[in-house]
C-alpha cells in the first residue's frame, strides 16, 4: 500500500510505502519520494526481496549495529589475546564513531573519515592499531555471517617512522632510583629490575608466573609471547637475587601480584609516574 504523507521538512507531500516483512509485521519503507510512478517501482522492487527473504532466509545477513556486535567480538574473540585490554579500550574509541551505523552501512568512506578524524590527535602507532583491530573485527563479521565484505580490507595503514630509544647507563640509575620511591606501587622496583635485565614485554611480566623459572638452568621460560613465540632468557645474578626476595613473598601462581595474589592488570600509571620523577623524556616500559 502507497501512503502520502506531508513532509514539513521539504513542504510538500511524499509517498512512503507499506508493506509486511518477512516476519509478517507491518512495517512503512521511506523512499519518500514525490514521483507516485517510483514509488510504485520502488515497491514493486520491495515485495519481491521479501518475498525472496521468505524463501531464502540464508541468503540474507542479519543486520547488527557496530556497538552490538563489538561485545559478542570482545567475548568469543579478543578475550584470548594477551592485549585484551587494549582490544576493550580501542574498540569503545571505535564505538564513539561507528557505533550506531549497521556493519554494512560502514563503508572505506567512513573508515578514511575515522583516519582523517583521529589523525592528529593520536601518534600513528595507536592510529593503526585501531584501523587494524577494525579490520580484525570485520574479518569476524564475515566469517561470523553479518556482512558480505571486510569494507576496511585495503585501506592503507599510516606510515610509521622507526622508533630509536635506549636508556644510558645513567638514565637507567635514575629510573630504578624513581621506581623504588614509589609508595603506592612497591612492586614497581622488582618489575624494572627484571624488565631491564631480560627484555621481557609488558604483557609478558605481568603474566609472568613460577612455573616459567627453571632454577637449575637459571633460565626463564616464556611461552607465550609476541606472535605466540617461545623462547628462554637466561637469568642473571641480579634477577636471581630479586627473584630470590619476591619468592618470599609468594602469594600464588603469579610473580608479581597484588595483596590477594591476583596479577596486575597494568602498571602504566605508576611506571609514568617513576619516570616524571627520574626527569625522562620520551621513555615507554618497552
Amino acid at each position: 500500500m502507497i501512503i502520502k504523507k506531508w513532509c514539513k521538512t521539504r513542504n510538500c507531500f511524499v509517498y512512503y510505502v507499506r508493506l509486511r516483512d518477512e516476519a509478517g509485521k507491518r512495517r512503512i519503507f521511506s523512499p519518500a519520494h514525490t514521483s507516485i510512478k517510483l514509488v510504485k517501482e520502488y515497491e514493486e522492487k520491495k515485495k519481491k526481496e521479501i518475498a525472496e527473504r521468505k524463501m531464502f532466509p540464508e541468503r540474507f545477513f542479519q543486520r547488527v549495529k557496530f556497538n552490538d556486535f563489538v561485545p559478542e567480538y570482545l567475548q568469543k574473540h579478543a578475550f584470548k589475546k594477551r592485549s585484551y585490554r587494549d582490544y576493550v579500550s580501542i574498540t569503545k574509541k571505535l564505538g564513539e564513531f561507528f557505533g550506531e551505523y549497521y556493519l554494512d552501512q560502514v563503508t572505506r568512506y567512513l573508515i578514511e573519515t575515522y583516519q582523517s578524524t583521529r589523525f592528529g590527535k593520536v601518534g600513528v602507532y595507536m592510529l593503526n592499531r585501531e584501523v587494524t583491530i577494525l579490520k580484525g573485527l570485520f574479518t569476524k563479521a564475515v566469517e561470523w555471517g553479518f556482512v558480505f565484505k571486510n569494507p576496511v580490507k585495503g585501506i592503507k595503514l599510516e606510515k610509521e617512522k622507526p622508533r630509536f630509544r635506549f636508556l644510558t647507563e645513567p638514565e637507567i640509575r635514575r629510573l630504578v632510583e624513581a621506581s623504588s620511591q614509589e609508595r603506592k606501587a612497591p612492586y614497581l622496583l622488582s618489575m624494572v629490575i627484571v624488565a631491564l635485565n631480560t627484555g621481557l614485554r609488558k604483557e609478558e611480566l605481568l603474566s609472568l608466573n613460577w612455573r616459567a623459572i627453571d632454577r637449575e638452568k637459571d633460565v626463564l621460560c616464556v611461552e607465550d609471547g609476541k606472535g605466540g613465540d617461545q623462547r628462554r632468557v637466561p637469568l642473571n645474578e641480579t634477577v636471581k637475587a630479586e627473584i630470590m626476595k619476591l619468592s618470599e613473598k609468594r602469594r600464588g601462581e603469579f610473580i608479581f601480584h597484588d595483596r590477594y595474589g591476583r596479577p596486575f592488570k597494568d602498571i602504566k600509571k605508576s611506571f609514568h609516574s617513576a619516570v616524571e620523577r627520574a626527569g625522562l623524556k620520551d621513555v615507554r616500559f618497552h
